[in-house]
C-alpha cells in the first residue's frame, strides 16, 4: 500500500525539480516557508534530508540533531517544522510556495508530479478512514473530491500536501513503499491519463509580503555584500519572475526566457563632432545589452513597430542587467507604462511602486537614495500604451523627474508613433527587423510539435528558400513569423494580405493538438463555437480600442461583456464573463492575465478583431468609423487597424467612408477657395529644399483618410524642391566648408564659427531650406507672386494630388451608378 507522507511527497518533487537544484536545497525551501530558521537548507545537514527522502527518520520538532529528546534551546536545534506546520496559516505558506518553491520544479514535470501524487493519495487508503478530518484541514476537501478534480493551481495543491504530511503524518510510515516511487514510477504518467490542467496565477498577488528568505537568496543568486538585503531580495524577485514566459505556443507552460530568445539588432546614428559641430553616421549594434546602450547614451527610446520584439528587448535588458549587477552595478527596474493614467501620482510614486510591488522591505527613503547616486536603470515599457489624454502628463512628470535624479540610465520602449522631439534629452534608436539568419534561429530555438517534426522542419526549408522574399514583413517580425508557423501547420502556405492571416491564425488557435490524437477542435468552457466565440471577442476588441483600453482589469472586461450586442443578438443568457475569460487565456491564447489585468498576448490581435467587427457593421454606420479614424490620426501611424478594415471590405469602404469624405473635402473647396482651400486644409505648412542640403524637407499631410487614400492612388511622400527663394522663408542655409584634415563637409551656415570665417572667410550658400504656412503667402500675394505660380501650376505635385483624388472621387461616383438595365449590371 501506497502512503503519503513527507518522505514519499518530497520524493516525488525530487524526481521532478530543475536540473541544478540540490535535494538540500528543495526539502529546506520547502520547510523554510513555515519555519524561517530550518537548517535543512544548510548544505551541512545533506545527511539529514537524505533520510528524510528515504523516510526512515521524521521531521525535527525542535529537537537537537542527535535525536535526543531534549529539546535544545531556541535556534539550536535543525528545525521546529511539525510544530510549526500545525499553526501555519496556509494562505501565507501558499504564497510562500509560490514565492519560492515553484521555481524549483521542472516546468515540464510539473503535471506528471500531480499525477503522481494523486496516485499515492488514491492508494493511501489511511486517508479516508483515520485521517479523513485532518486531510480535509489542510486541503480544504475531501479525498474523493480532490480526486475528481481536473484543475489545480499548484502552489495551492503542493503547499496542502506539505502541511499535512508535516503535521500529521508521521514521516517513517512511508519507509515500505518509498522504494517504488522512483524515475519508473514517474515515467508511467507522461501520458496524462486524468487529463489535468495547471492553472496559473498571478505572481502579484503574492508580491504583498517580501517572504523570500535572505539564505534562500544567497543559494541562488550572487550578489555583492555591499547592496542591501532588501534590493538583493528585489532582484531575486524580479528574476524569478522575469526569466519564465509564456508566448502563444508556450501557454500552458512558461518557458524559461532565453530558451527561445532571438534578439534584434538596433539601429542608431552615431554623432561624430568635427568642426562645424555634429554629424552623425548610421550604425547598427548586435548583441544588445545595457553596456552597449549606456555607450550611447543615459536616455534611450527604443522605438520599433507592433511585434517587432520591444518588450521582448526591455525584458531581455531586465535579466541581463541582473545576472551581471555585480560588473554594471546599477538596479534594473521595470516599469509597464499602461497603467499610467490620469489617477497616476509622480512618477516617483509610480516607480516606486512597481519595485515595492517585489520587495516591501524597500523604503522610500533608499529607493530616493540610489536614484540621488545614480545607481538605477529604469525601463519604462510601452510609452505608445499611454492613452492619448495622458500623453502630455507623462512627458512632464518624466521631464521632472530625470531633472532630479539625471545620473541614472533611461530606456523607453514605444512604437514609433510620435516624433519624439519632445523628449530633448532621449537618443532614438530602432529595433531593426530580423535578418534570415535571425528568423531561422528564432523558429530553431521554438519548440514546436515535437511529436510531429517534420512540419517546423519543412516550414524552416520554405523559409530559408522563397518565404522570406515572398512574405519579408511577416518574416522579419518575430510576433508574425511566430504565427505563421502556427498557420502553416494547417494550411501549408502563408496568405500575403493581413486580415486573412490573422484570421487563419485564429482558426490555428481554435484547433488543440495531442501528440497521441492528432489535431482536434477545443471544448470551449462557455460552450461557444469558434465562430461565435470571436464575434464576442471582435466587439470587446473595437469597444476597448476606441476607448484606448489596451488591457483591461476584471470589472472593466465585465463591463465590456455585459455590453455585448453580439451577446443580445445570439440571444446568450448562458454563458458568463468568467467562463469566457478562461477560454480566452487558457484555450484560445488571446489575452493572458498579469498584474491583476488581462492583456492581449499582442495588439495585433486587437487591432485585427478590432477592424473584423467594424467590418461587419451596417453600411450606414462606417461613415461615423471613418470619422473615428480620422478623428485619432496621431496615434495611427504604426496602427494596422484601417488597413485590414480596407483589405476585408475595400468596396465597401471606398463607397460609405472614401466616397463621403472626398464629396465633403471637395463640395467644401468648390464652395470656396477652390485648390487653395484644399491646401489649407490638408498641407497647411509647407516645406521645400534648394540645392544641397543635408536634411529632409517633409510637408506632412494633416488628414489620415486623404494620406491612405492618395498612398492607394500612387501619390507617396511629399518633398519639395526647386521653388523659387525668398529670403523672409528661409529655415536653414547650408555651405561646403573644411573640416580638421581639409576636406569638404556641407554643414548648416550656423554652425561655423566666427573663427573660421575669420580664417577662410564665409563659405558660399548652396543649400536651402524653406517653411512657409499657406494663410502667409496667401495674405501677401503681391510679394510671392512668382511662388504662386509655381503652386498654381497643374504639374506641381500638391496640384496633381488635388486632381488626382478629384477624378478618383468621380471614379467613386461612377461605380454607384448602373451602367444597364440587366439585374446583374447593378451588382
Amino acid at each position: 500500500m501506497m502512503r503519503l507522507c513527507f518522505g514519499t511527497f518530497a520524493h516525488v518533487l525530487r524526481l521532478c525539480k530543475r536540473q541544478n537544484v540540490t535535494d538540500y536545497q528543495l526539502v529546506g525551501t520547502m520547510t523554510r516557508t513555515v519555519d524561517p530558521n530550518c537548517q535543512y537548507l544548510n548544505k551541512n545537514n545533506k545527511t539529514s534530508v537524505s533520510r528524510l527522502l528515504s523516510c526512515t527518520s521524521n521531521l525535527s520538532s525542535g529537537r537537537k540533531q542527535g535525536g535526543s529528546r531534549a529539546y535544545e534551546k531556541s535556534g539550536e536545534s535543525i528545525s521546529n517544522v511539525v510544530a510549526e506546520a500545525q499553526k501555519a496559516n496556509k494562505k501565507d505558506v501558499v504564497q510562500k510556495f509560490e514565492y519560492t518553491v515553484i521555481g524549483l520544479l521542472d516546468e515540464d514535470k510539473k503535471e506528471q508530479a500531480i499525477n503522481a501524487l494523486l496516485d499515492i493519495i488514491e492508494k493511501d487508503t489511511v486517508i479516508e478512514n483515520d485521517k479523513k478530518l485532518s486531510f480535509q484541514k489542510y486541503i480544504g476537501k475531501t479525498k474523493n473530491a480532490l480526486l475528481s478534480q481536473d484543475e489545480f493551481v499548484l502552489s495551492e495543491l503542493l503547499t496542502g500536501l506539505f502541511l499535512y504530511t508535516a503535521a500529521e503524518v508521521v514521516n517513517t510510515v512511508g519507509k515500505e513503499c518509498i522504494k517504488d516511487v522512483n524515475t519508473e514510477y514517474l515515467n508511467q504518467f507522461n501520458a496524462n491519463d486524468r487529463k489535468i490542467k495547471i492553472i496559473n496565477i498571478s505572481n502579484d498577488s503574492f508580491r504583498e509580503s517580501a517572504v523570500t528568505a535572505i539564505q534562500t537568496v544567497d543559494e541562488l543568486v550572487d550578489f555583492p555584500e555591499e547592496l542591501p538585503v532588501p534590493f538583493q531580495k528585489y532582484l531575486f524577485n524580479v528574476k524569478q519572475k522575469y526569466s519564465l514566459m509564456k508566448t502563444l505556443l508556450y501557454n500552458d507552460h512558461p518557458k524559461p526566457f532565453y530558451d527561445f530568445y532571438v534578439c534584434n539588432n538596433i539601429e542608431r546614428r552615431v554623432p561624430v563632432t568635427g568642426r562645424f559641430g555634429t554629424s552623425y553616421k548610421t550604425t547598427v549594434i548586435a548583441n544588445v545589452n545595457f553596456k552597449s546602450l549606456s555607450d550611447c547614451s543615459r536616455f534611450v527610446i527604443l522605438s520599433g513597430t507592433g511585434g517587432l520584439g520591444k518588450s521582448m528587448m526591455m525584458r531581455h535588458l531586465l535579466l541581463d542587467s541582473i545576472e551581471n549587477y555585480s560588473q554594471i552595478g546599477n538596479i534594473p527596474i521595470f516599469i509597464p507604462l499602461k497603467d499610467f493614467d490620469e489617477t497616476t501620482g509622480e512618477l516617483f510614486e509610480y516607480v516606486f511602486s512597481r519595485m515595492k510591488n517585489f520587495c516591501t522591505d524597500i523604503t522610500e527613503k533608499q529607493f530616493q537614495e540610489i536614484l540621488s547616486t545614480g545607481k538605477c536603470l529604469l525601463l519604462f515599457d510601452g510609452l505608445d500604451e499611454i492613452a492619448s489624454a495622458n500623453a502630455k502628463k507623462f512627458e512632464r512628470e518624466l521631464e521632472r523627474f530625470t531633472d532630479m535624479y539625471p545620473d541614472n540610465y533611461y530606456v523607453i520602449s514605444s512604437r514609433p508613433t510620435q516624433s519624439f522631439i519632445s523628449y530633448s534629452r532621449f537618443t532614438v534608436m530602432h529595433l531593426k527587423p530580423f535578418s534570415t539568419k535571425q528568423a531561422l534561429k528564432l523558429i530553431d530555438n521554438l519548440e514546436f510539435r515535437p511529436d510531429e517534426p517534420i512540419i517546423k522542419e519543412k516550414f524552416r526549408l520554405e523559409l530559408e528558400k522563397t518565404l522570406y522574399h515572398t512574405h519579408r514583413s511577416f518574416i522579419e517580425n518575430p510576433l508574425l513569423l511566430t504565427i505563421m508557423l502556427i498557420t502553416f501547420e494547417q494550411y501549408a502556405e502563408v496568405p500575403s494580405k493581413m486580415h486573412i492571416f490573422y484570421r487563419e491564425a485564429y482558426a490555428a488557435l481554435s484547433i488543440k493538438h495531442d501528440a497521441s490524437k492528432g489535431a482536434y477542435k477545443r471544448t470551449l468552457k462557455t460552450g461557444l463555437t469558434a465562430d461565435k466565440f470571436a464575434d464576442y471577442f471582435a466587439e470587446i476588441c473595437s469597444r476597448s480600442y476606441y476607448d484606448e483600453k489596451f488591457e483591461m482589469n476584471e470589472d472593466e472586461f465585465t463591463n465590456y461583456y455585459k455590453k455585448l450586442s453580439e451577446r443580445k443578438k445570439y440571444n446568450d443568457q448562458t454563458t458568463n464573463v468568467i467562463d469566457y475569460l478562461y477560454d480566452l487565456c487558457s484555450n484560445m491564447c488571446l489575452m493572458y492575465f498579469e498584474s491583476g489585468k488581462y492583456h492581449f498576448t499582442h495588439r495585433s490581435f486587437q487591432e485585427y478583431f478590432c477592424a473584423l467587427y467594424f467590418s461587419k457593421q451596417k453600411d450606414k454606420h462606417l461613415e461615423s468609423i471613418a470619422d473615428f479614424f480620422e478623428h485619432r490620426r496621431n496615434r495611427m501611424y504604426g496602427d494596422k487597424t484601417f488597413n485590414m478594415l480596407y483589405d476585408m471590405i475595400s468596396e465597401k469602404v471606398e463607397e460609405y467612408m472614401f466616397l463621403p469624405y472626398l464629396a465633403k473635402l471637395y463640395e467644401r473647396c468648390d464652395n470656396e477657395d477652390g485648390y487653395w482651400t484644399f491646401l489649407q486644409t490638408i498641407y497647411p505648412c509647407i516645406q521645400y529644399e534648394r540645392g544641397e542640403t543635408d536634411d529632409f524637407s517633409l510637408t506632412s499631410c494633416q488628414s489620415y483618410l486623404f494620406s491612405f487614400i492618395k498612398e492607394l492612388n500612387g501619390h507617396g511622400t511629399v518633398m519639395l524642391q526647386d521653388l523659387p527663394h525668398y529670403d523672409s522663408l528661409v529655415s536653414g542655409e547650408y555651405a561646403f566648408a573644411l573640416d580638421e584634415n581639409e576636406n569638404e563637409e556641407l554643414v548648416n551656415l550656423d554652425n561655423i564659427s566666427y573663427e573660421y570665417k575669420n580664417e577662410y572667410g564665409t563659405p558660399d550658400i548652396v543649400g536651402r531650406i524653406y517653411e512657409f504656412e499657406i494663410d502667409k503667402i496667401r495674405n501677401n500675394s503681391t510679394e510671392y507672386t512668382e511662388l504662386i505660380r509655381c503652386i498654381e501650376n497643374d504639374n506641381f505635385v500638391l496640384k496633381k494630388e488635388y486632381n488626382d483624388m478629384r477624378l478618383y472621387l468621380e471614379k467613386l461616383k461612377n461605380k454607384q451608378t448602373p451602367e444597364g438595365n440587366s439585374l446583374f449590371d447593378m451588382f
